[in-house]
């Protein structure tokens, strides 16, 4: 029984260890780089998106926090090659824990051009995130962005923390 105490007072301290460690929420500044892929989904049925590429750099502390995102795809239109890209600046909040969530809103400028022609569009954009840290330095995510009323994207990504 004198063994079996400290034993299991052992085997609890290193159970209890991963709960007890620090989130990206815990007042820490977290920085960190993104990527991700993924669909965005079109109301115009002649417009073809390819698949885009999105990177991004962000800043958090207690869970509140600021990124600046740019996504990049080719599309076609009839035909015609087009070049999209956009580039947004959001506020989020993300909540506590190894598996979280995280809003988003803000402002987006976007851009299609293609030989020929220019149009630009700015406006709010926001969404939601839900991922998973693995480890400090890692995290996934998979989300849903509104670009505009009729561009929404479904994104997989990840994030290196530093």
């Amino acid at each position: 029984m004198k063994n079996l105490i400290p034993l299991i007072l052992s085997l609890s301290a290193i159970a209890v260890t991963p709960v007890i460690a620090k989130d990206k929420t815990s007042g820490d500044i977290d920085f960190y780089l993104g990527a991700k892929t993924g669909y965005i989904y079109t109301a115009f049925d002649e417009l073809d998106p390819k698949i885009p590429a999105t990177f991004m750099l962000g800043i958090q502390k207690s869970g509140f926090g600021f990124e600046f995102e740019g996504t990049f795809v080719d599309m076609d239109k009839n035909n015609t090659d087009l070049e999209y890209e956009s580039y947004a600046i959001y506020g989020t909040y993300r909540t506590p824990g190894k598996y979280y969530a995280r809003l988003r809103a803000g402002y987006l400028e976007e851009t299609l051009k293609s030989n020929i022609n220019k149009w630009e569009e700015d406006g709010f954009s926001g969404g939601i995130q839900f991922g998973m840290e693995l480890g400090d330095a890692f995290s996934i995510e998979a989300g849903y962005t509104v670009i505009q009323a009729d561009l929404k994207y479904f994104t997989l990504g990840g994030n290196v923390h530093f």
